[in-house]
């Protein structure tokens, strides 16, 4: 019996440098797994105040990806925000 082969999501440089951007600047982006599932959901924060999460939604409706589009959508986001700074 063959294994499933789990598809990892490796970041560019250019998603590293975005990221490194947001963070330098108090945003953060992470994902949460949701309790008993196999998916993912995207928070965001300010570095220096965790207490205050913002859970990614769209169109008013809270988004549960794989951990793969998960990481994904986290790039996509540090690039567009990290346009910002």
């Amino acid at each position: 019996m063959a294994k499933k082969q789990t598809v990892k999501y490796t970041p560019t440089d250019e998603e590293l440098k975005a990221m490194y951007i947001c963070n330098s600047n108090d945003l953060a982006y992470v994902i949460q797994p949701i309790k008993d599932s196999i998916k993912y959901k995207v928070l965001k924060f300010q570095i220096s105040n965790r207490l205050e999460l913002f859970v990614y939604k769209e169109k008013y409706v809270e988004v549960e990806f794989t951990e793969n589009d998960a990481t994904k959508k986290t790039m996509e986001l540090y690039k567009l925000h990290s346009k910002r700074f």
